[in-house]
């Protein structure tokens, strides 16, 4: 690489903030939702009480930049991005929409980003949709049905990867830890004839979930949910596999490693335990970046949160007594979203 190629990679790098800060600022302005029918720029600016100085440099960028269309002296928000962009009641719910919303208390919460680093995300200001708690049940019911609505909209395509990748058939009774409101439990047991299923939440979700499955008759009797804590609860007898889906990434080693053993005793001989989780790379490779950056996020919300690599999941398994694991390659992505998510069974000698 040039000395030129790196400056101009460098500079890229750095628009890339000033991009983003475009998105958010005019997505909380509202000239998404204002531009969804075609507007002069003068009315736009004027509808919105917005200086003509700063206005106009905020709509240049989102026009630059492919946010806004331009056309016969008026403003439009694209087509494509209406769906995510434009507010309204009764709209659909969109993770990418909610992100906008998340991502903007995230990057607050960067600014100091070099005391981040130095105290482990101790200095963090991030508390948007606060849900871990040290008791569960103070967990609000608004801030669950919330982060209960982004993890149902992305789990069920989710559940069909795994589905795909594992034969839940040789299993009679499934438990999902951190099961949230139900979902991934509830297509697993769907999709699998005999087999009955548990998940386990906090109060506020699992109250959430049983609402949701009353509606679902075809699932009476056949999924339950249990109020609970993944580290003081006891785990119930009698289920052959117990699954986490996307949680074991929330806590450190020095908590996950007891789970996994306490996860280990709750099996009968025979019995599997499920990770499904994305997963870095054995080595850092650039086509993980996502799972990099990503990771950088972690430091704003968590002090513990973390991505593992499979090698790093089965030393925690082999440190729980778990000696019978595999490292599952699902045949196809979720979602964009999603990738390099990998499954890990590990069975019950």
């Amino acid at each position: 690489m040039s000395a030129a190629q790196g400056e101009r990679g460098l500079l890229e790098l750095l628009d890339g903030f000033i991009k983003t800060k475009a998105l958010i600022g005019a997505y909380k302005l509202d000239l998404f939702t204002r531009c969804a029918e075609p507007r002069p720029r003068a009315q736009l600016l004027a509808e919105l009480d917005l200086p003509a100085r700063s206005g106009t440099i905020l709509i240049d960028a989102c026009v630059a930049l492919g946010l806004l269309d331009e056309a016969g002296g008026a403003l439009s928000t694209p087509p494509g991005l209406a769906p995510f962009l434009v507010r309204g009641e009764g709209r659909p719910f969109r993770t990418t929409t909610y992100l906008l919303d998340y991502y903007d208390e995230v990057f607050r919460a960067l600014v100091d980003f070099e005391d981040l680093v130095r105290s482990d995300g101790a200095t963090s200001t991030f508390k948007l949709r606060d849900y871990f708690k040290d008791d569960v049940s103070e967990v609000r019911s608004d801030v669950a049905r919330e982060y209960s609505t982004y993890m149902e909209a992305t789990m069920s395509r989710i559940a069909q990867v795994v589905l795909a990748a594992y034969p839940f058939t040789r299993h009679r009774r499934l438990l999902d830890l951190c099961g949230n409101t139900g979902t991934f439990c509830a297509a697993v047991v769907a999709a699998t004839p005999g087999l009955e299923g548990a998940y386990l939440d906090v109060p506020a979700c699992v109250e959430i979930g049983e609402a949701e499955l009353a509606a679902r008759p075809e699932l009476a009797g056949r999924v339950r949910g249990i109020a609970g804590d993944l580290f003081t609860s006891e785990l119930p007898p009698g289920y052959d596999v117990i699954t986490m889906c996307r949680s074991a990434m929330d806590w450190g080693d020095e908590r996950m490693g007891p789970i996994y053993a306490k996860i280990r005793a709750a099996l009968p001989p025979g019995g599997a335990f499920l990770i499904i989780e994305r997963m870095l790379p054995e080595e850092v490779l650039p086509e993980a970046l996502p799972l990099y950056l990503r990771s950088i996020y972690f430091l704003a919300k968590s002090r513990t949160t973390r991505y593992r690599s499979p090698s790093q999941h089965v030393r925690l398994l082999e440190g729980a007594g778990f000696a019978e694991i595999e490292v599952i390659e699902p045949p196809l992505a979720p979602y964009e979203l999603f990738q390099s998510m990998k499954i890990i069974a590990a069975r019950r000698e």
